[in-house]
């Protein structure tokens, strides 16, 4: 299922559901993902203004951040109006207005895109849960 967002000058964007985002584009958000929540910026923003946040960022957490909010947006658009491929070079070249709505649409739901470190349930895996 996707949803259809409107952009600037007449344009839109189709927004996959988290669930549907394919793994190929899916590591890389996990991957920055962890680096952000291992670094403990996550934690040390939260409930911070922009302001706030702005103060407190080192270059390696504001690299992570955008990084995240550029791979998000490339993981979650399927499709759109625009005469080029979803990629991070093309999310760069974007109006400041269509980043913003894509990046504030792609973040909805962030939860789901989150690693999954379960345990497996599944009676044939290698590794027994570790409450077993």
């Amino acid at each position: 299922m996707t949803t259809r967002i409107s952009l600037s000058n007449g344009g839109w964007a189709e927004l996959r559901e988290p669930a549907a985002v394919p793994v190929r584009l899916r590591r890389p958000v996990e991957k920055v993902m962890l680096e952000i929540f291992q670094s403990n910026s996550a934690k040390e923003l939260e409930g911070a203004s922009a302001g706030e946040v702005a103060s407190q960022l080192d270059s390696k957490s504001f690299d992570n951040f955008t990084s995240l909010n550029d791979l998000l947006i490339v993981a979650r658009v399927s499709a759109w109006s625009l005469d080029c491929a979803i990629t991070l070079d093309s999310v760069l070249d974007l109006p400041i207005a269509d980043y913003e709505l894509l990046q504030k649409e792609a973040a909805n739901d962030i939860t789901e895109m989150m690693p999954n470190f379960s345990a497996s349930d599944d009676p044939s895996s290698p590794i027994n849960p570790s409450d077993a």
